[in-house]
């Protein structure tokens, strides 16, 4: 009884309890982490919904890419290394430590456990060894066992390859043909469906993935055989859209910069072959060229990257180097401005600024960061990251996005 009276007397408090307005809900809710958003859907069912809604999640990202403080907080390193990690940007070059070790957080994405075929092979082994059939001189009745060692420590799991980032989702590839838009912030994703039967051919194709700012939509660009098609996650259908009117010889995934991806190719001006930059505008679907740096050619391998918000053009996969090009007023030809390294590289990727504003370079699998002011440089050093597997690098940012959260129009 005595019990029954008190929640008789404490029920008329709780409910003459305020509720703020929605927009002064979204407006606090936005300024909050993401891992605490997350654990916020728990509390009711208004929360669920209000936390889900999109309008919320662009809310969100508007705070995060206007706020300075909002942006450094919410920004991420994402490494994959026959796994995916995530590596916090504060603790980049924080107070120009150059003792303290970064620790690096193991990240649950789609197939993640799915083996790669090495497990089955692995278990038919017989003494530490592999055993196969052999056929000699084309005789299949009476093959040869050929004993096989092979070294047991290669990891079973799947390479992740990264397409591209945008917004918090990263496009990835964690099995052959098979791509997901996945936000490693609250661990949703979405398999994107295979390109209808004779959109591309089967053979070499590259990806590109980002935003389209005047349709509100992501996009996923495949290039592959001469022709491009489009992945809308909006209508989460694929159309062709053009051919690809350059030389097929692309073998980096393309580079976002103001909704546009960017690849380094080859264009054939008569008897000439010249480099140039393919921009392919995710509003309009079309290609445009940008010059390059004069002294690029078809003699080298080049790819394009973006550091602090300018197009660069890197050599890649052939000999050793010690300049780029940085592209300093996007789309003019003449801001082209080469810098010289104190170091060399065979393959080179600017990730972003860190917190001392020192470059974070990926350079040949291998995180560094750089001085451009001084051509100072240090390794990092990042615990929680097999080491000998070597790895590669973008960067995301924490947000609600969600792969899920766009309807058929």
């Amino acid at each position: 009884m005595n019990k029954e009276r008190r929640i008789q007397q404490q029920s008329p408090v709780e409910a003459e309890i305020p509720l703020l307005p929605q927009e002064i809900m979204v407006e606090i809710l936005s300024r909050l982490p993401v891992k605490s958003l997350c654990q916020f859907r728990c509390v009711s069912k208004q929360w669920l919904s209000l936390i889900s809604d999109p309008l919320l999640a662009k809310s969100h990202l508007k705070k995060t890419v206007s706020n300075d403080c909002f942006y450094s907080q919410r920004k991420r390193v994402i490494i994959s290394s026959h796994n995916l990690y995530s590596l916090e940007y504060e603790s980049i070059g924080r107070n120009g430590s150059f003792d303290e070790n970064l620790v690096a957080l193991e990240l649950d994405y789609p197939l993640k456990d799915k083996p790669n075929g090495l497990a089955e092979l692995l278990d038919s082994a017989r003494d530490g060894f592999l055993y196969c059939e052999r056929s000699e001189e084309g005789n299949d009745e009476f093959p040869v066992m050929v004993k096989l060692n092979l070294p047991f420590c290669v990891n079973q799991r799947n390479w992740v390859d990264i397409l591209g980032s945008c917004n918090g989702l990263v496009c990835i590839a964690p099995d052959e043909d098979t791509l997901f838009l996945f936000n490693p912030s609250t661990r949703e994703s979405k398999r994107i469906p295979d390109p209808p039967s004779g959109f591309v051919p089967n053979g070499w194709s590259v990806y590109g993935f980002g935003y389209d700012f005047v349709n509100d939509d992501y996009k996923v660009v495949k290039v592959g055989c001469g022709t491009v098609c489009v992945y809308s996650l909006r209508t989460d259908s694929w159309r062709i859209v053009c051919s690809f009117p350059y030389v097929d010889n692309v073998s980096e995934s393309g580079v976002l910069l103001n909704g546009t991806i960017h690849w380094m190719v080859s264009f054939e001006d008569g008897v000439d072959c010249r480099c140039v930059v393919a921009a392919f505008s995710l509003e309009e679907e079309v290609f445009s060229d940008m010059p390059a740096p004069d002294i690029v050619d078809t003699s080298f391998e080049f790819v394009v990257g973006v550091l602090n918000g300018c197009l660069c053009v890197l050599h890649s996969r052939n000999q050793m180097h010690n300049d780029f090009w940085v592209m300093t007023e996007y789309g003019v030809g003449k801001s082209w401005t080469k810098l010289t390294l104190s170091l060399s590289y065979i393959c080179m990727k600017p990730l972003c600024l860190a917190q001392n504003r020192e470059a974070l370079l990926d350079v040949d699998g291998k995180l560094l960061l750089y001085n451009l002011e001084d051509d100072s440089y240090r390794y990092l050093v990042v615990d929680g990251i097999p080491a000998g597997d070597g790895f590669e690098a973008d960067t995301y940012l924490e947000t609600l996005v969600s792969p899920n959260g766009f309807c058929r129009t």
